[in-house]
């Protein structure tokens, strides 16, 4: 599922999907790189997403 979300004020496309039972993925590309987090539900994965764009952003 396709999510788009707004990192530092510009809006990325994130596809977030259910990998396993208990695992949840999240991966996008923000300034030039692929980023992919994991967690146990999908909001807290992407969730995980933002915090690691941002931090690559900042």
């Amino acid at each position: 599922m396709d999510t788009t979300v707004e990192v530092w004020g510009k809006k990325v496309e994130v596809s977030v999907y259910q990998k396993s039972k208990t695992v949840w993925e999240a991966v996008g590309d923000y300034m030039g790189e692929s980023i992919r987090t994991t967690d146990r539900t999908r909001s807290t994965a992407l969730k995980r997403w933002k915090e690691a764009a941002r931090y690559k952003g900042g």
